[in-house]
């Protein structure tokens, strides 16, 4: 139960965050469908269409086709304007930043990403990060309206700062307020897989799943997460530390101060580690092109990750599992055997299968993630938070 009241401009304004919403949950509905969806009435959907029609966030597209001909209005199908804005996403991992520019509909317009040296120094990586934003930002046509940005670490989403990296040597990064004081627009900061999670509830395959689980397979293992429609995100730290679940009692000692963590034995950082490569497209091509030790590292690595998520499953029973990143690329074997060990492992799952697949955004997963971010909570959450 929410203890929130619902004054008359909270619920005008959360109210129009689920129109919006539905538009790309729906693709293209009609203002009846949305009315039918959100169980909104005809009229106040007539009123917020017009409104968000006159901020240029929504067109409409002509009539629906291939529909039951009725008398009276035509039926009037509704999308959202992509060249109405663009979002910027920052995604921060350990090894590089990526950077892209993103439409209202989750398509990415441009792309690029810088390497980050081991062990830079915070204050370094911010003016570092400024002068690429910069630089990048100058290229888009359309002025960028916000900036959303996911990261490793400990995200504090609430006071928009990194609470530690401890394998990057940073604490209380201060990332939001340096950001948005520099290009006087909103910025958003989150978790990176939490982002990702987000993405795949607004764009993916995740639109109509209420609980389902994200994994990234990057230098580090993530998760982010919706529990009962709702990016689940806890108290302060966030949560989501999936790569930190042990999976070896006792075993590889990690940063983090424990030992057996799941991120020690299938990650990027792991593999390159144990096959000496100089990055991880070397190992899928080593793959690809059959090393047999290779593979076996990669089913090997399936089978680790599978260990740790069965026991989320019979914990939460979640829908559905996403995994993105490059290891999951679906020419691996890596998605396959966590499938099989899953359904081996899980008596829950045997109940109930629990769809396991590679996010389809592919590489360019973290980003949209982290533009998602900016997108919900300045664009379509505007002025409903009472935040940035």
């Amino acid at each position: 139960m929410s203890f929130i009241g619902q004054n008359t401009l909270r619920t005008k304004q959360l109210n129009r965050s689920l129109v919006l919403q539905s538009i790309l949950r729906l693709t293209k509905p009609t203002r009846q469908e949305i009315a039918s969806f959100t169980k909104l009435t005809p009229a106040t959907i007539t009123n917020i269409i017009g409104e968000l029609m006159a901020e240029k966030l929504v067109v409409e597209t002509g009539s629906m086709e291939g529909g039951e001909k009725r008398a009276g209005r035509k039926t009037i199908v509704l999308d959202l304007n992509e060249e109405s804005k663009r979002i910027a996403g920052v995604h921060i991992r350990s090894d590089r930043v990526e950077l892209g520019i993103m439409t209202l509909k989750g398509k990415v317009l441009q792309f690029h990403h810088f390497p980050l040296p081991d062990k830079i120094d915070q204050n370094d990586f911010l003016a570092i990060l400024i002068k690429e934003l910069e630089s990048f930002l100058a290229t888009s046509k359309v002025p960028v309206s916000c900036i959303g940005i996911g990261s490793v670490g400990l995200v504090d989403f609430e006071n928009g700062r990194i609470l530690e990296a401890e394998h990057m040597g940073w604490e209380k990064v201060e990332l939001v307020s340096a950001i948005s004081s520099r290009f006087h627009i909103p910025v958003y900061l989150d978790h990176h897989v939490r982002g990702m999670a987000l993405a795949e509830k607004l764009f993916g395959s995740c639109k109509n799943e209420t609980d389902f689980l994200c994994v990234y397979l990057g230098q580090g293992i993530g998760s982010g997460m919706y529990l009962r429609d709702q990016l689940f995100r806890s108290d302060l730290t966030g949560a989501g530390e999936l790569g930190h679940m042990i999976y070896q009692p006792g075993g590889i000692p990690c940063w983090c101060g424990s030992r057996g963590c799941l991120e020690r034995y299938a990650s990027e950082a792991a593999i390159l580690k144990e096959f000496k490569v100089s990055s991880i497209d070397d190992f899928i091509t080593g793959c690809k092109h059959g090393d047999e030790n290779m593979l076996k590292g990669a089913t090997d690595a399936g089978k680790q990750i599978a260990t740790v998520l069965t026991s989320i499953i019979n914990m939460l029973h979640v829908n559905k599992i996403m995994v993105g990143g490059k290891l999951a690329d679906p020419e691996l074997p890596l998605i396959t055997e966590i499938r099989k060990e899953v359904r081996h492992l899980s008596f829950l799952d045997k109940k109930r299968r629990v769809e396991i697949e590679a996010s389809s955004m592919g590489e360019q997963v973290g980003v949209i993630g982290a533009a998602s971010l900016a997108l919900l909570y300045a664009v379509f959450n505007a002025n409903l938070t009472g935040k940035r």
